[in-house]
């Protein structure tokens, strides 16, 4: 069975090996009593009584591997995408440490106007090295803006309580950015 996902403007057919219950995705009654430890019995009651409960039960799976399924298309896109590997360790740290705010689509595609933005008021660089990362910035497309951007917000929350494993975390999350 297909589903046709809209990821920001871009259209991913996404295989599912799950069962079909009318328009959703469905976990099966053996899936549904182990993970929330009810009988197939009051399953089954509840099927007439709750049909909303038993409707949410069902589909509980639906949204998780929707994203599971994207997350898994994204990643190896990033692996396997050509003139990614652009950034010295020193310019993606530079950027980490910006702290830059990247929330929504918006911010995303304009990643290169919200770093040259914040370093200018944040950090006093020379301006050949913040301008080199602009361009790089600028040169990658939406979807590896997204990847980058999903590292970065991944990566502040990892940090925040191991800073000896900063260098560490960084070249691991941006592997495939970092140059050799």
């Amino acid at each position: 069975m297909y589903i046709y996902c809209d990821f920001y403007q871009i259209i991913l057919k996404v295989e599912f090996n799950n069962l079909k219950y009318g328009n959703y995705l469905m976990s099966s009654i053996k899936d549904i009593t182990e993970r929330f430890e009810v009988t197939r019995a009051t399953l089954h009651n509840w099927k007439t009584t709750k049909p909303k409960l038993y409707k949410y039960l069902i589909n509980s799976d639906d949204q998780y591997e929707k994203y599971r399924e994207v997350n898994i298309f994204l990643e190896t896109y990033i692996k396997t995408a050509q003139n990614v590997a652009v950034f010295a360790y020193k310019e993606i740290e530079y950027i980490f440490n910006l702290e830059l705010v990247l929330e929504n689509i918006a911010e995303i595609q304009s990643i290169h106007l919200t770093y040259i933005n914040t370093s200018t008021k944040t950090k006093k660089e020379n301006s050949e090295f913040t301008l080199n990362i602009y361009k790089k910035l600028e040169n990658l497309n939406l979807i590896e803006k997204y990847i980058f951007a999903n590292k970065l917000n991944t990566l502040k929350e990892k940090v925040k309580g191991k800073k000896d494993e900063k260098e560490e975390l960084l070249r691991h999350y941006f592997k495939e950015f970092l140059t050799i």
